[in-house]
């Protein structure tokens, strides 16, 4: 039997409540493409991931609607959360549905899948005489042109854009706290959800966000569902473009004579720059592309006492300063050895 869980011994926080309360909506627009055969008790109904902090796997339930403003849900394991994601996929009546739903905003980082993201969802809430709104992050670790290729695009669509940003920009806190690593990723909640979540919680009305995730981008992320409750933003988060192969991605391009993105023109991202994920060869090319970035990384490795830098040096077994790595490439250019 399934487990009911909205219940207020069950629902232990204000964020609980509130995600059974937006699964409890979900369940009552009957999206065909979210509509799944649960496994443990043979009932239709719509999967949601509940997010727990540090876990890269969310578990999944099987919602069910129970006659009243109550799901019940199943919990799945592991092999039947896999099943599960196979049968899941959002059509274009389904993201009509979903925009419908309230204020609907997309988030446009300035890349290839979140341009495609934008493009798809304006055209499709223009098809039912709604808007969107896209919405950009300056990260305050990103290059300038960035920001400019984000104003021109959504002009182009003739797309609303608001821009949101940190409080304290990136160089101050990364000074303060330390650089940002794979385990100390400070820098994405700081530098994007706070600002999205703030900006969202000044939105008195339904709202729904919209991005660019696809499941082909990793192994983390096919083990996503393209609609979840987003505790951050306290709203129904969708990738609408969640099943789309790179193939699909190039031809809607072609097809829709996308401007092409910057990634592709630099070589490299240029959204942000706060070095978590960065390697040696990336902070190459930022040195020829952005110096004022690169220097002012530069301090921030010089601000932190513990000799903690951006990059670590495999062969030699042992941290690379970016003063250091520059010093390499001036050798490089000048035909000198290493």
């Amino acid at each position: 039997m399934p487990v009911q869980v909205y219940n207020r011994k069950s629902a232990r926080s204000l964020d609980e409540e509130l995600w059974l309360q937006e699964i409890n909506v979900l369940l009552n627009m009957n999206l065909a493409g979210l509509e799944v055969k649960c496994p443990r008790c043979s009932r239709t109904g719509v999967p949601g991931p509940k997010w727990i902090r540090g876990l890269k796997t969310k578990p999944v339930y099987v919602f069910h609607k129970n006659g009243n403003d109550r799901p019940e849900a199943c919990l799945l394991d592991k092999t039947e959360a896999a099943e599960i994601r196979k049968q899941v996929d959002l059509g274009e009546d389904d993201i009509k549905t979903l925009i419908r739903h309230g204020r609907a905003y997309v988030l446009f980082s300035g890349g290839l899948d979140s341009l495609c993201a934008l493009d798809y969802v304006s055209c499709l809430a223009g098809s039912i005489s709604k808007k969107v709104t896209a919405l950009h992050i300056n990260t305050t670790v990103g290059f300038l042109e960035v920001t400019e290729y984000v104003k021109e695009v959504c002009d182009q669509l003739k797309v609303d854009l608001k821009i949101v940003e940190p409080e304290i920009d990136y160089f101050t806190l990364a000074k303060q706290w330390g650089i940002p690593g794979i385990n100390s990723r400070w820098c994405c909640r700081e530098l994007k959800i706070k600002p999205v979540m703030e900006f969202l919680a000044s939105i008195d009305e339904s709202k729904i966000v919209f991005d660019g995730i696809r499941a082909v981008e990793s192994g983390i992320r096919a083990k996503y569902l393209p609609v979840w409750f987003h505790p951050s933003f306290n709203c129904l988060s969708v990738s609408a473009i969640f099943n789309w192969s790179d193939q699909d991605l190039k031809t809607y391009v072609s097809k829709r004579s996308l401007p092409p993105g910057l990634s592709s023109e630099l070589s490299t991202s240029g959204e942000c720059w706060c070095g978590a994920y960065k390697r040696k060869e990336d902070f190459e090319k930022l040195y020829h592309l952005n110096r004022d970035i690169f220097y002012k990384l530069c301090e921030v490795e010089e601000s932190n006492r513990n000799g903690f830098t951006f990059i670590y040096d495999k062969k030699k077994g042992q941290r690379l300063s970016l003063r250091d790595l520059e010093k390499r490439m001036r050798k490089r250019e000048c035909g000198s050895d290493i």
